[in-house]
This record gives C-alpha cells, sequence and structure tokens, in this order.
C-alpha cells in the first residue's frame, strides 16, 4: 500500500495532533499538544511506516528486489562472473 505523504511532517507520531505549528523549523518538530519532539524527517518518516508499508527510494515496496537493478553478470565458461574470474587470475575468453 502506498501512502500519500501529506502533512506527516505536520502530524505528531505520539498523539496524532496535526497542526503547522508543531514544525519549529525545517529540521525540529515540536508537539503543541503533548510536547513530542523529534526530528522532523523521523518523525514524518514513522507516520508514514505506521500508516502503511514504507515506498524505497527506488520506487518499489521495498520489499523484494527493485524492478530497477541490473541483470546478474554473464557467466564465462569457468561458471564464474567476469569480475570474480578477473580478480582470481583467469583469462576471460
Amino acid at each position: 500500500m502506498l501512502v500519500n505523504p501529506a502533512y506527516t511532517s505536520r502530524t505528531c507520531y505520539a498523539c496524532g495532533h496535526c497542526a503547522p505549528e508543531n514544525r519549529e523549523s525545517q529540521a525540529v518538530f515540536r508537539c503543541t499538544a503533548c510536547g513530542h519532539r523529534d526530528h522532523a524527517d523521523v518523525n514524518a518518516a514513522k507516520n508514514i511506516k505506521a500508516a502503511g508499508q514504507a515506498v524505497s527510494g527506488r520506487g518499489d515496496l521495498g520489499t523484494g528486489r527493485s524492478v530497477k537493478r541490473q541483470p546478474p553478470a554473464r557467466h564465462t565458461r569457468t561458471g564464474r562472473s567476469p569480475h570474480a574470474a578477473r580478480s582470481a587470475g583467469i583469462p576471460v575468453l
């Protein structure tokens, strides 16, 4: 499930109070209702995680393999990848 990040940086992870005044600065979060303090990005990340499954920086759901991975290295006749063969001193054909 994807989570809409709107207002997660204004919402207190501890009590759920949402107000623009909760953001003292770009980095500081302080809840005006309960006094909870945290880094603003960390507080927002906790809210997103609690609301559902966080999305990774690669655009996937952070589970399994990303679809944006490079294809695996082709193997040589030795059964090793070209990089492993070179580092072992085996000539790559």
